[in-house]
């Protein structure tokens, strides 16, 4: 297997038809892609042909990715399930010091060869050299898009860990599943993403009987599987006071994604919008983000369950329509709202 210098050179070598697109990085190419020559030949052969049958003059990042993806040959779709993303920066609405942080850590993916290879680094760390991310919040967050923000900006395929399928009440069956899924992530070139990974990367606990050796016996070997991957492991919880310490200690980058203010809600309503709906006048956001506290991911529900309200009239979404679109999707966590609750607009759904 060429290591990443001569991957890059052979990258470099077979690209002979169309130049590469500023934005396509060789370098970032053998970082990603541990290929054999034969692979990377022909992932550039299959770029070359689809740049020129598209009367392209530049080879983009997105084909020659797309090439590398089809040269890949694994089985982690038994293991985890594939997720298209959709998102990029622009969707994702954060605390400015946390989308710097999540760039940053793409630029580890980026500019790897250069400070490990290039500059010398490579010989000061000799493992743990891959990209881990913790995300942190409240369920309906935003940690779900933005692994998908991730993904798009490093042009790497997304797939989520089915928790269900890894977890095994039989002794010895975990750390098996989890080596099945790091082994196939390895040959994949994908991002894993761990949901809710609460359940399995818990804190190690006391031992009190032989379900609490084996439990940080999985969790030490979780610990050693993360650490020693090469690849981009993105982890997220709802709990982060429960993640091990030794755990975190192992993390590359720990990204918090807050409840969000009423500032941050106002913004989110907006942003849910495309630019082809049809909005009503007496649209109120600042009222919506003041009266409900609630996460992006209910006000996601909320526009789009009032989209339907307002398609059904054959009208534009107004304040009824995004008001009984809220009340429902309060009502689903037993959150009552009442008529004083809706001040002005009370008419609108108290009728």
């Amino acid at each position: 297997m060429p290591d990443e210098a001569e991957r890059a050179r052979l990258f470099t070598g077979y690209i002979k038809k169309f130049r590469p697109e500023p934005e396509l990085s060789i370098k970032e190419l053998a970082v990603k892609f541990h290929f054999v020559p034969g692979q990377i030949k022909n992932a550039v052969r299959q770029a070359e042909g689809l740049t020129e049958l598209g009367g392209a003059s530049e080879i983009t990042a997105e084909t020659m990715h797309r090439c590398c993806y089809n040269q890949v040959v694994h089985k982690l779709d038994s293991l985890a399930a594939r997720i298209t993303p959709a998102y990029g920066w622009d969707d994702l609405i954060l605390p400015p010091d946390q989308i710097k942080l999540m760039q940053q850590a793409c630029d580890h993916i980026r500019y790897s060869m250069r400070v490990f290879n290039e500059w010398g680094f490579g010989r000061r760390v000799t493992y743990g050299r891959g990209l881990s991310m913790l995300f942190a919040g409240p369920p309906g967050t935003g940690k779900t898009m933005g692994a998908q923000v991730v993904a798009n900006q490093l042009h790497m395929e997304l797939y989520r860990v089915q928790i269900s399928q890894v977890i095994s009440k039989y002794i010895g069956e975990t750390e098996k599943n989890l080596r099945a899924v790091f082994q196939e992530a390895k040959r994949s070139n994908c991002i894993l993403f761990f949901d809710e990974c609460d359940a399995i990367f818990g804190k190690r606990s006391e031992v009190k009987d032989a379900h609490d050796r084996y439990a940080n016996v999985e969790t030490a070997y979780l610990l050693q599987q993360v650490e020693e991957f090469d690849g981009v492991c993105i982890l997220a919880t709802n709990l982060l006071q429960n993640i091990d310490a030794a755990f975190m200690r192992r993390i590359s980058f720990v990204i918090h994604f807050p409840f969000p203010d009423k500032e941050t809600r106002a913004k989110l309503y907006k942003s849910m919008l495309p630019p082809d709906v049809p909005v009503a006048d007496n649209v109120d956001f600042d009222f919506m983000a003041e009266k409900f506290e609630i996460t992006g991911g209910s006000i996601k529900n909320i526009v789009v369950n009032a989209a339907f309200l307002a398609a059904a009239k054959d009208a534009p979404i107004g304040m009824e329509e995004l008001l009984v679109a809220a009340v429902n999707e309060l009502r689903k966590n037993e959150i009552v709202v009442v008529r004083k609750d809706l001040g002005e607009y009370a008419d609108l759904v108290f009728k």
